[in-house]
This record gives structure tokens, C-alpha cells and sequence, in this order.
């Protein structure tokens, strides 16, 4: 079977009458999605039927722009394959100084059993001392430039260092207490199809987190919270560099960059929630928090991710919670949930410009 390209609107790069080979549509699929002149007619000569093309070849066309779309986006991938057996990533951490829980964060990934081809450390301390700590862990060390810093741009220099397929962006506060993480968590994204998995600690509302199930999270269960987690995401290194993470977005970079994800590729990823995934900040966590955290994630995630979250609504509703805490005698929530309520509510006026810091 042939597909021949009738169409008398020849030029230098079509011929006017252009037969398809090998015989599938591809081709002609490919002609159509390059625009090669006015809308050809195509016949199957085996049949002698005759079709316009657009209507003819419409599936095709959608099915190559589709691959089309795809492989300009992953270039990186396409030079580095990446057997679907196991990952080849590298850890990136973002860190300015070099604690003993640092060294057990990167004991913990080496004892996975698919453990990093690499561990980078974006340093962001401009100390030297601190430089020679990280290359005793034996870490890649890419230091952060002299200008302020930025959870963003430390991401992106990392990645831009990373020459493996597959980039596990992880936190210098968790700690893998499960060797199969990664790779359990692999094998699932690949069953399901998927490309991103990430991990977060299990809710303290669950009973059980032993019989917790991983949850693909889809652009209709995404809430702007529920999105991967820079704590612990492993994700293609080529997508990341198509599309960085936003330096202006200064907190909840990542709610951003899965909102960018879900609306550009319509897919998926994968939530993991575990008892055995510990994160143990000591500043921000289940026993203590940080008021000046939450309100900057509050906040960029309502200007960045979510508008539904600055909607009057929305700030009536935090503000109740606020006079809730009053009246149960908690003034640490109720100052928090009242800075919130009025800092989303300027959000409807002026852009919030905040800067990245660490908690």
C-alpha cells in the first residue's frame, strides 16, 4: 500500500507528486504538520479512495505532533537512555552548611538499592571551609554565585551539573529509612506509565501508614499542594532544563513547576507517602513549625499556583481559623492563620515580592 501526495502546489522542497514510503501514513502525517503548501488530497493506492489529507491523516498528524512535541522536549534523555530496569540519576542538595545529618542523608541514598551515580551539593555558604566538608562526603560540589540566594536558582545549577538522565532533587533534612525507596518507587512509575515519582512523609491522619497506597496525581487531584515535593522528587533532567524552576516563584517552587507539568504534558506523577520517609528540620516539622515558612509557601502558592486561595472566600475562611485558635487558647496558630488571611488579601493588590530563604 502507497500514500500518494496529490497536490499541485509543488515547490523546491515538495515535489507535486510525493509518494510516501515506506507505506504508512507517518510521512504523509509528517508533510501535513509541516505545512507544505495548501491542503493536499491523498489516495490510498491500493483502494484508489481519495481523501483530503487533514481528514484523511487527522489522527496521524495528532499522534506525530504528539512525538514531535515529546522528543524536542527531551533531548538530554534521548543522548543519555535510561534503562527502564533501573534509574541513572544523580542527588542534588541544596545546602549551606555541612551538619552530621547531612552525612547520614547521604549514607542513607548510597545504601538504596539503586543508589545515585552521583551526589551534587549546590553550596550556597561562599565559605571554603564548608566546601572541603561536602567533597569529604564525597560530593560533587557546584558553588552558588554571589548574588542572593534563591531555592529556584539553586535547583537550576544544579541540574544544569547534572550530565545523568534522571535528577532526585532532595532535601538535606531526609532521611531514606527504607533501601528500596528509590527503586520501589521506580518499578511503580514505570508500571503506571509515568516519569515522576516523589515521596513525602505519611499524614498523621492516616491509621495505618503501613497500607498506604502510592497516588498518581492527576491535573484534576492537583490542589497546588499535593504536587511533587523538592524534598524528595526524581524526575527527567532533560525536563527540567527545558523548563527551570522560576527564580521570581520564592517559595513552593515545586507546586509551581507541577502546575507547568500537568498543564503542559497532561500527565500524571506519582505521590509516595511512607512512615519510613523522615524529615527531620529542625526547625519546620510535625512538633515544631515555622510561621515565616508557612506563610511564605501560603502566599506563593495562592499568587503562583493557586487563585483560588486569594479569593475573599478563601482569606474568610482562614481568618475564621484564626478566630478558632483564639477561642481553643492556641495565639501561635491564630497569629499565623490572621498573617496569612491579611497576606493574601494584599496579594489582590500588589504582587508579593518575598525572597527564598532557608527555614
Amino acid at each position: 500500500m502507497q500514500f500518494i501526495w496529490a497536490d499541485a502546489g509543488a515547490t523546491d522542497k515538495k515535489p507535486a507528486h510525493l509518494i510516501c514510503e515506506p507505506a504508512t501514513e507517518s510521512s504523509c502525517a509528517r508533510a501535513v504538520l509541516l505545512g507544505w503548501g495548501s491542503p493536499p488530497t491523498v489516495f490510498r493506492s491500493d483502494t484508489q479512495e481519495r481523501k483530503p489529507a487533514r481528514a484523511y491523516l487527522q489522527e496521524s498528524v495528532f499522534r506525530l505532533r504528539q512525538e514531535t512535541m515529546a522528543s524536542q522536549s527531551r533531548p538530554l534523555a534521548e543522548q543519555l537512555p535510561c534503562d527502564d530496569a533501573s534509574p541513572r540519576y544523580a542527588a542534588l542538595i541544596r545546602a549551606y552548611e555541612c551538619p552530621p545529618l547531612l552525612a547520614e542523608v547521604i549514607a542513607k541514598l548510597r545504601e538504596q538499592s539503586f543508589p545515585p551515580e552521583d551526589i551534587i551539593i549546590v553550596d550556597s555558604s561562599h565559605d571554603a571551609a564548608v566546601r572541603d566538608q561536602f567533597a569529604t562526603l564525597g560530593a560533587t560540589v557546584v558553588p552558588y554565585d554571589d548574588t542572593e540566594f534563591n531555592y529556584s536558582k539553586a535547583i537550576n545549577i544544579g541540574v544544569e551539573a547534572n550530565t545523568l538522565p534522571y535528577t532526585l532533587i532532595f532535601s538535606s533534612h531526609v532521611v531514606f529509612d527504607d533501601p528500596k525507596f528509590v527503586e520501589n518507587g521506580w518499578r511503580e512509575m514505570k508500571a503506571r506509565d509515568l516519569e515522576i515519582v516523589y515521596w513525602a512523609p505519611a499524614h498523621s491522619e492516616c491509621p495505618d501508614p503501613s497500607k498506604l497506597e502510592p497516588v498518581s496525581i492527576t491535573p484534576r487531584l492537583f490542589n497546588g499542594r499535593n504536587g511533587i515535593s523538592n524534598s524528595a522528587a526524581l524526575a527527567p533532567t532533560a525536563l527540567m532544563r527545558e523548563r527551570p524552576f522560576r527564580e521570581e516563584v520564592f517559595s513552593a517552587e515545586d507546586q509551581e513547576w507541577t502546575r507547568y507539568y500537568l498543564k503542559r504534558f497532561k500527565r500524571p506523577v506519582l505521590r509516595i507517602e511512607s512512615e519510613k520517609f523522615r524529615y527531620l528540620n529542625p526547625n519546620h516539622g510535625e512538633t515544631v513549625w515555622s510561621q515565616a515558612k508557612l506563610l511564605n509557601e501560603e502566599l506563593a502558592i495562592g499568587h503562583f499556583v493557586n487563585r483560588r486561595l486569594v479569593m475573599p472566600d478563601r482569606i474568610a475562611a482562614r481568618f475564621l481559623r484564626g478566630v478558632l485558635a483564639t477561642i481553643r487558647r492556641r495565639p501561635d496558630r491564630a497569629r499565623m492563620h490572621f498573617a496569612i488571611a491579611k497576606a493574601l488579601l494584599a496579594a489582590n493588590f500588589k504582587p508579593p515580592k518575598r525572597q527564598s530563604r532557608y527555614f
